[in-house]
């Protein structure tokens, strides 16, 4: 992540006032940096995939149900998709990844209690540009654990499961 780091959201939640009220004032400084970028990149997701995200705040407080990654035949360009199935306990939607580029998950179980979180909720995340035809997204979850995927741009799809 590179506007929305693991370190500046725990100082957020974790540090001292001081601490705190230094590292809200950075994400606020981040935030005005990365909704001009965000709204750059918008035409190149699909409009029911911008609706769905932005009506669910991108997903925040969402936890990961399943994810599927799937591997056409050998030959085709791009081979590589992604399923992933986000719940807030009331609603279910499939998140699908095509044309994948790369794909990068960081997850350490956590010890104690932590250790029953698992992933724990979708934190924040960024859409950024990789070039002309990539987009990035990568996924910042409350137990650390990250999600990057790079995919060509039209290629991320939503539906509702339930």
């Amino acid at each position: 992540m590179k506007y929305f780091t693991d370190s500046l959201w725990s100082t957020i939640n974790k540090g001292s006032e001081a601490e705190r009220n230094q590292a809200w004032a950075e994400w606020d400084k981040n935030m005005q940096e990365y909704t001009p970028i965000f709204e750059s990149i918008k035409p190149r997701l699909s409009k029911k995939f911008l609706k769905i995200y932005m009506k669910n705040h991108g997903f925040h407080d969402y936890r990961i149900k399943n994810m599927f990654l799937n591997h056409k035949e050998y030959g085709l360009k791009n081979p590589v998709s992604l399923e992933i199935y986000v719940t807030n306990d009331s609603k279910i939607y499939k998140i699908t990844y095509k044309r994948i580029k790369k794909f990068c998950m960081d997850y350490n179980e956590k010890e104690g209690n932590d250790a029953l979180k698992g992933m724990d909720d979708w934190g924040y995340d960024e859409f950024l540009p990789v070039d002309d035809q990539t987009l990035s997204h990568e996924i910042l979850f409350a137990s650390g654990a990250a999600i990057l995927i790079h995919f060509m741009n039209g290629s991320v799809f939503i539906e509702k499961v339930e």
